[in-house]
């Protein structure tokens, strides 16, 4: 019970802010698929890179090193977005930022898995 000259102190609370409980599913569910597809994505890597000894750095076609050079950096750059995308804040009014960067690391990640199967092509 508040004394006449003192105000009440429920009054000025802050509201508390709604937290989103499954905050963490989209970027544990980007990393989980990132990591999982980490060990193919090593292995295409490692085998296109020894199909190209061949024709050694200089002499193959860009159709095989672009894919050879690149697929390692969509890899990294999905990894970094996913790793974001905890960073986000855990309000409710805001989860579209953390799933976007979500599904855009998963997608970045993926899709070095498909250019590396270019090269055997």
């Amino acid at each position: 019970m508040a004394t006449a000259g003192a105000p009440d102190a429920t009054v000025f609370a802050p509201a508390p802010r709604a937290r989103d409980r499954g905050w963490w599913c989209p970027p544990l569910i980007a990393v989980s698929v990132i990591g999982t597809l980490w060990i193919p994505a090593f292995l295409l890597y490692g085998f296109a890179r020894m199909a190209t000894d061949s024709c050694g750095p200089d002499n193959c076609p860009a159709g095989v090193t672009v894919p050879l050079e690149s697929a390692p950096f969509l890899h990294l750059a999905g990894a970094v977005l996913a790793v974001l995308s905890f960073a986000f804040p855990w309000a409710l009014r805001r989860p579209t930022p953390r799933i976007v960067f979500a599904v855009a690391a998963t997608a970045l990640a993926t899709s070095a898995v498909p250019l590396l199967l270019t090269v055997f092509c």
